[in-house]
């Protein structure tokens, strides 16, 4: 997988509860919300990345389309707060069973690549990590 091109942040909102927690939820992914019984906001921001990692995952392993996240400034919350959530969603892919690819390059881009140390498997890798955030 991608070193950096599966890193994505989503806005979550904090709905600050009458027993000290919160409910925490991510406006652009249904079903995406998770809650903490306590004022911890760290904690809570971290079972956010989690709730949220293991969605995008397996959004991307049945190939739906990743939504484009709204920006913070377009939200906002009475009850609570907004704020991002970034998540490594590399860290949830379940198969990552390697599969061999044939293909054919130019011989100029081949020469290019071995010149420049081109990790030819990572960098194809990391082309369709991209194309998959960007879609």
């Amino acid at each position: 997988m991608a070193d950096k091109n599966l890193n994505m942040a989503f806005p979550f909102i904090f709905h600050k509860e009458e027993d000290g927690g919160y409910f925490i939820e991510c406006p652009d992914i249904d079903g995406v919300y998770t809650g903490i019984d306590e004022d911890d906001i760290a904690y809570g921001i971290s079972m956010a990345e989690e709730v949220l990692g293991m969605t995008l995952a397996d959004m991307l392993e049945k190939g739906e389309t990743i939504p484009k996240p709204s920006g913070i400034k377009e939200l906002s919350c009475d009850d609570g707060f907004v704020t991002l959530v970034m998540v490594d969603v590399e860290k949830y892919i379940r198969d990552t069973t390697l599969v061999k690819k044939t293909l054919n390059i130019p011989k100029w881009a081949n020469d290019l690549g071995v010149r420049l140390g081109v990790n030819f498997s990572k960098a194809l890798t990391d082309t369709i990590s991209a194309m998959a955030v960007t879609k």
